[in-house]
């Protein structure tokens, strides 16, 4: 296939007449957001991975948006959504794409394979980038799509499985199935898991708290961050980053706020997340637990939230970044596979021989880091 490349400002474009596809990359977040209202009408399910306002607020510090929209014939018919590595200041040239969970390529299902070879040809020619880190479904289109383009193209390739907590780089989410009926999921479960379940819950209700099923994002919002402060998970975290995790649910046209309140009517706990296809997403959870510990308030608005689940027939909870004890002992965590695209530069080549020489000698995160660039 015949390209050719050319750049202005901050996006790039490379067109293919023999098949009338074109891409442009975008860095810009107003060009970003042009896209939203072009894209959601192929995933009216999974809204969440669709609208670039759920996507911008992942860009915390070392991050800067690498986003490429595909056209056939001037229609948009996909969006990939990477982000460049960037660290103290400098650009790497190197992108990041995770599609664990089905998120990093938006686009008409009629196109969906060419659209992602497509982005990531214009990706790997814009000016700077030096190569792509991507994580892909191991039975995937994207998967062929990376196969087919390291075949027709001179690029140096590699894949290998992603082991679950190999690198703090990648997230990790953890996917639990649900049962046809909340008796059956407690049945699944080990007896103390079980009995923590029934026990923390009834007591919990003994007490006259009260489960609140639904939220407005204005409440959610202000819930959370009055519990951010009374939370062991949540007290030391940034909060520009936690405020980031609350942008990312108020993007999601079908959001999961749930919580639960003192019977004096304080919040002694909420949930944020958004639905998806056959399940849902748990992003974030805060407990009132400086005070509350011994209530256990995360397993009681947990089993509230799969029981809710469960009532309309959803089949799946993913917990966002993982979890830990009980439930990470019935959690499952898809096959994926890590893909290293590099463009075969005598350059770049060196560079990563040195990285990969002297990163082990480095600080525990930064040689994480050039693990992960190499």
């Amino acid at each position: 296939m015949n390209t050719s490349f050319a750049a202005r400002s901050t996006k790039s474009s490379t067109n293919f007449s023999p098949n009338n596809f074109s891409g442009v990359v975008l860095s810009s977040c107003a060009e970003i957001r042009r896209l939203r209202d072009l894209g959601g009408q192929w995933s009216p399910g999974n809204e969440a991975m669709v609208d670039p306002e759920f996507f911008l607020p992942t860009m915390s510090k070392g991050w800067r948006p690498r986003v490429v929209a595909v056209y056939c014939a001037g229609d948009l018919v996909g969006v990939l959504y990477t982000k460049e590595r960037v660290i103290a200041g400098f650009p790497t040239g190197i992108v990041y794409g995770d599609g664990s969970l089905g998120g990093m390529l938006v686009s008409n299902p009629a196109h969906q394979q060419e659209a992602f070879g497509l982005a990531m040809e214009v990706l790997l020619a814009a000016p700077g980038i030096q190569g792509a880190r991507l994580r892909i479904l191991r039975f995937s289109g994207e998967l062929d799509a990376v196969q087919q383009l390291i075949a027709s193209r001179s690029l140096d390739g590699q894949f290998s499985p992603i082991e679950r907590n190999a690198s703090p780089v990648w997230k990790y989410h953890a996917h639990l199935q649900l049962a046809d009926t909340y008796e059956q999921f407690l049945g699944g479960l080990g007896s103390t898991t079980r009995h923590n379940f029934r026990y923390y819950r009834r007591r919990f209700e003994a007490a006259g708290h009260k489960f609140v099923e639904h939220l407005s994002m204005d409440e959610l919002r202000s819930a959370a961050l009055e519990l951010r402060p009374k939370s062991k998970f949540t007290a030391q975290s940034n909060l520009a980053g936690f405020e980031r995790t609350l942008d990312m649910v108020a993007a999601t046209q079908q959001p999961l706020a749930i919580g639960l309140k003192h019977r004096d009517g304080q919040w002694l706990s909420v949930i944020g997340g958004w639905y998806r296809p056959g399940g849902a997403v748990l992003c974030f959870q805060c407990n009132y637990d400086c005070e509350f510990d011994a209530d256990s308030l995360s397993t009681v608005l947990r089993a509230y939230l799969i029981e809710l689940l469960i009532g309309q027939s959803l089949k799946e909870l993913v917990i966002w970044g993982d979890t830990g004890p009980p439930l990470s002992r019935y959690a499952f965590y898809p096959a994926t596979v890590g893909v290293r695209l590099d463009v075969p530069t005598v350059a770049w080549r060196a560079a990563r021989f040195f990285m990969a020489k002297f990163g082990p000698h480095l600080p525990r995160r930064l040689a994480s880091v050039v693990q992960w660039m190499c």
